[in-house]
């Protein structure tokens, strides 16, 4: 039962740090450092605090998980961040979900963070008109892939005139959503113990 509770705390802790993230990241394009310090700092007390009710070796096993989803999300993000497609900030966003989700929920969050990206994408495309310059530029890009022998990919699709999107909404959605679907399974767990 104690397992249960330390693990809705730290879904609980995610979903705030979705809000809050998702509410600076939309209205002023950045995600600030402070907020993830803090989720860091309060996912890692939860595990400290594992320690005192629950053996050592399942909250060692569990904190391993954690840190796995940290790196493994951070290295997916960071390819897309070297080559100018999401921001710094959004990498470690996802870095500090795997603190929170795990493994298999930070690869699932972005993965469905990367679907609402891809529909909120098209709608803005949609929205003001660019869905012909979006295929124009995917002809070129793949076009200009091919012929440098995939060497030259490094096309900044933050150049001026392109339709801005902050993604760390579209990744704390996907982060939510995971977050539910696991908060929704551990309390009914907890409600038939």
């Amino acid at each position: 039962m104690a397992f249960e509770l330390f693990v809705i705390a730290l879904l609980c802790g995610a979903l705030v740090l979705c809000v809050f993230v998702s509410v600076h990241d939309y209205k002023y394009r950045k995600i600030p450092n402070k907020y993830l310090i803090i989720a860091s700092l309060f996912a890692i007390s939860v595990f400290i605090a594992m320690c005192f009710y629950l053996p050592p070796a399942k909250v060692a096993k569990g904190f391993f998980f954690s840190l796995m989803g940290s790196l493994i999300g951070g290295m997916l993000l960071f390819a897309p961040y070297k080559l100018k497609q999401v921001g710094a900030g959004d990498v470690k966003l996802v870095m500090v979900f795997g603190l929170f989700l795990g493994f298999k929920g930070t690869m699932l969050s972005i993965l469905v963070g990367a679907m609402v990206g891809g529909v909120w994408a098209l709608g803005l495309a949609y929205k003001y008109g660019g869905l012909n310059h979006m295929w124009h530029n995917m002809k070129f890009m793949a076009r200009s892939a091919y012929l440098s022998g995939f060497k030259d990919m490094g096309w900044d699709l933050r150049s001026e005139g392109a339709i801005a999107m902050p993604y760390g909404v579209a990744l704390s959605i996907g982060c939510a959503l995971i977050a539910i679907e696991q908060l929704h399974l551990y309390i009914t767990r907890l409600l038939a113990a």
